[in-house]
């Protein structure tokens, strides 16, 4: 899964106001990494991650369409709504308008800099601060 899969998967787990104001981004990205390392050992492996993605598969297939990933994003943060388009786009690496198992690879991969099977959490920060940064013509980057 690429980055932006993550930040799909993981950012409505965020309360968030009205506004979306990300910064500062390195912030967000701790946010976001203490809801996915569940067992708090400052890393997060496929099995954390795999079971934050299936989280928004509500009816149990494996895959994820936009209709199950915006219907979570708007019923847990709907100010995110604009920025869960461009996530699930990312995501989708294929463009096959499903999140499945290749895509979720792809997605660990990315955010795994140095390909040893577990994200750290200064990959994963890292990863979703760039990620932030090149969304911001669509999140406003809290202006």
């Amino acid at each position: 899964m690429s980055i932006v899969h993550l930040m799909l998967i993981c950012l409505p787990a965020l309360t968030l106001a009205q506004t979306v104001d990300l910064k500062p981004y390195n912030v967000t990205a701790v946010a976001l990494f203490l809801q996915v390392d569940t067992n708090q050992d400052h890393n997060v492996d496929k099995a954390e991650l795999h079971a934050t993605f299936l989280s928004y598969d509500t009816d149990g297939d494996g895959r994820i369409t936009r209709h199950e990933y915006t219907s979570y994003v708007d019923t847990h943060s709907p100010a995110l709504h604009p920025l869960s388009h461009a996530l699930y786009d990312i995501y989708d690496v294929d463009g096959d308008h499903h999140l499945d198992e290749h895509d979720f690879n792809n997605f660990f991969s990315l955010m795994d800099g140095d390909g040893n099977g577990i994200v750290s959490a200064e990959e994963f920060i890292r990863y979703w601060e760039i990620l932030f940064i090149d969304l911001e013509h669509i999140h406003g980057g809290g202006r």
